[in-house]
């Protein structure tokens, strides 16, 4: 169930339904749930532009300590159950998300570091959601 999808249903009063054993699964690793207690930003991009040199810049520009920041896939993210933090941030295009979240989305990293213009868009982003 993808997430939004989860956030009505929990507004209707409607219990969804949790895997309690997902490692019977082939899918496991999108069933398995994210541990976003301690996080500050959410991420939703690709093992490669997690692993990008520009990523670590754009973390220090926004002034958050990468041990507050947790990664994962479309996938972990359209399946993810429990509460998100207040700032998400997707480098794999548009996403869903209820409302009061605030939403980053820019370019893959690759793409990113090389167009100054979608760095200074991600930039205006991020000061919009922080005045």
């Amino acid at each position: 169930m993808k997430h939004q999808q989860a956030v009505f249903l929990q507004e209707m009063g409607i219990t969804h339904w949790q895997v309690r054993k997902p490692a019977l699964f082939k899918a496991e690793e999108v069933h398995k749930q994210l541990n976003l207690s301690y996080c500050e930003l959410l991420v939703v991009c690709t093992k490669e532009d997690q692993q990008h040199p520009l990523m670590e810049a754009i973390l220090n520009a926004f002034e958050i300590d990468k041990d507050k920041v947790t990664y994962c896939s479309l996938a972990q993210f359209e399946n993810q159950q429990g509460t998100l933090p207040m700032l998400i941030w997707s480098t794999i295009g548009q996403i869903e998300v209820a409302p009061g979240h605030q939403l980053l989305h820019s370019p893959a990293l690759v793409t990113l570091a090389e167009q100054r213009q979608a760095k200074q868009i991600l930039w205006k982003q991020f000061c919009a959601y922080h005045q």
